[in-house]
């Protein structure tokens, strides 16, 4: 006899090592200062940026022969075990150089550059998830917004973030922590295989 899992909600309070021990669910989930939350299932223009992202990413760290940085997307990250906190970014970028925060299942440590697309519940990565990056210390936090089609890269300075120019569709994003990288988002945003965004 089988018997079924809980249902998971958010505002579950667990710790980290319930949390990790979930695994693999159907789900995709969070846990900030041993609350549980749920995000939405992100999509097709969502994923669709998402892999265009990394794509760039890809494209850019293949060119050496030892690679300035690795990327990942949706992957658990653990960003601080004192305070239970895991998030699940869209993408994280680790330097080289890092290999102490890429554990084999999970990020554990402070990634670099995170990459969230914004969705439904926008006030969730515009508001609470930049005080979480900008608290765990991670450099640098770039915000795509589909709606708009604009980028909000946020740089840490003194614990805080703050807001380099808002770039559209017709700027390139690039960073000083990969020097060379070069997103032009034109590539990004008017992508002829881009999903309708109202599906």
């Amino acid at each position: 006899m089988t018997t079924s899992k809980p249902k998971l909600r958010t505002g579950t309070h667990m710790s980290l090592e319930e949390f990790l021990a979930l695994g693999e669910t159907d789900e995709r989930l969070e846990l900030f200062d041993g609350v549980l939350y749920l995000m939405s299932t992100p999509a097709k223009d969502h994923q669709f940026l998402m892999r265009w992202i990394a794509r760039h990413f890809d494209d850019h760290i293949d060119a050496f022969e030892h690679p300035p940085a690795e990327i990942h997307l949706d992957i658990t990250t653990i960003l601080s075990p004192e305070l239970q906190r895991a998030v699940e970014p869209d993408l994280v970028v680790i330097l080289s150089g890092r290999d102490d925060i890429g554990g084999v299942i999970h990020v554990e440590g402070v990634p670099d550059i995170v990459i969230e697309i914004l969705s439904s519940d926008r006030s969730h990565d515009l508001v609470f998830k930049r005080r979480i990056y900008a608290e765990a210390g991670v450099p640098e936090y770039w915000i795509f917004d589909p709606q708009n089609d604009t980028v909000l890269p946020l740089e840490l300075r003194d614990g805080e973030y703050a807001e380099r120019p808002t770039l559209t569709a017709a700027d390139t994003l690039t960073t000083p922590l990969l020097p060379g990288l070069s997103i032009p988002l034109a590539d990004i945003f008017h992508h002829r295989r881009r999903p309708p965004r109202d599906e």
